[in-house]
């Protein structure tokens, strides 16, 4: 089982980019600004529409989820997944892309998400909040 203490390294082991900004904190006292510096990196990932880092992310999403106590269970759970499930959608094909790369683990909890916010904005309800 994964604590939260185990969660920077986990997470520099498979993206190595975030190495740096894991360390401008002190991260592993703080599971709470390292998921949403990891949800962040998702985030810039999935507007530059680069797939294949974000199916990574994901895939370590669902990792920490599946292998996590409950602290880190929460973390992935409050942080990770709303900002994923808030994210805009351009299109159809943008979204079939975007649910073929969510793990099994956290399918349910991102239509859950979903469900619960009103769906994925499309990138008008977007521009119209901020």
């Amino acid at each position: 089982m994964i604590n939260q203490y185990e969660v920077p390294a986990f997470i520099e082991d498979t993206i190595p980019e975030l190495r740096r900004a894991l360390h401008q904190f002190p991260a592993v006292f703080h599971i709470y600004e390292t998921v949403t510096c990891f949800t962040d990196y998702t985030s810039c990932q999935l507007r530059d529409n680069n797939y294949s880092a974000v199916g990574k992310c994901l895939e370590l999403a669902g990792k920490l989820y599946e292998r996590g106590n409950s602290i880190v269970k929460g973390a992935i759970t409050r942080i990770f997944l709303p900002a994923l499930s808030a994210f805009p959608i351009k299109n159809r094909v943008t979204r079939i892309t975007i649910y073929s790369l969510i793990p099994a683990s956290l399918y349910n909890l991102y239509i859950q998400h979903q469900l619960n916010v009103g769906g994925p904005l499309n990138e008008y309800e977007w521009n119209r909040q901020i």
